[in-house]
């Protein structure tokens, strides 16, 4: 009976590792294509330009601004060209990672999410670049999460990892999983 639960853990563990899209709601991520489905890049070779972009998946209703910090980790990078979307967008967070945007419309929303940012990145070595999403630099909201505005309103979001100290999306290694708050308990609720 042991094994059969252990064996049944695992599997859901599993099946959680391998999802590709983004399902919770007003959850920043960090993507390698328009589809938003690859957060990750296994092999990124120096000195080739990449894109990458900020999105928004799953607003949980209109959306006309934004606060974060994007923060790339580890191999030296260049960092070729950032464009806003939406129209009329206008940063004015002057750090170097940081965005406090607002636009003149709602941003459209393709593909399960809103673009927020396009970059395009290259490596000058090949080494893993972790991308990581937190608060804004001079946030609206207390907590240490990315905010979005729309009618009006501020709405405090997640992040694709689950947690803010977790990359979102990484280049040249393993893919990075998802973290899910659950205690002993809940999973224990699971076989009652």
């Amino acid at each position: 009976m042991k094994k059969l639960v252990a064996l049944l853990i695992v599997s859901l563990m599993a099946t959680a590792a391998f999802a590709v899209n983004d399902d919770g709601t007003d959850s920043f991520g960090i993507y390698f294509d328009v589809a938003n489905t690859q957060n990750n890049i296994p092999t990124q070779g120096p000195f080739a330009p990449f894109s990458v972009y900020l999105v928004l998946m799953n607003p949980a209703g209109p959306t006309n601004g934004f606060e974060c910090t994007v923060t790339p980790v580890g191999a030296p990078f260049f960092a070729l060209s950032t464009t806003l979307g939406g129209a009329g967008a206008l940063d004015v967070d002057s750090s170097a990672n940081g965005f406090a945007v607002g636009t003149a419309s709602n941003y459209p929303f393709a593909n399960g999410g809103l673009t927020l940012v396009t970059y395009s990145f290259m490596l000058q070595a090949m080494a893993p670049l972790d991308f990581y999403i937190t608060k804004a630099s001079i946030p609206s909201m207390t907590g240490n999460l990315p905010v979005v505005t729309g009618d009006g309103t501020l709405r405090r979001c997640g992040v694709a990892s689950g947690d803010v100290t977790v990359a979102c999306a990484r280049v040249n290694g393993a893919s990075v999983v998802p973290t899910e708050a659950s205690s002993f308990g809940s999973v224990k609720s699971l076989f009652r």
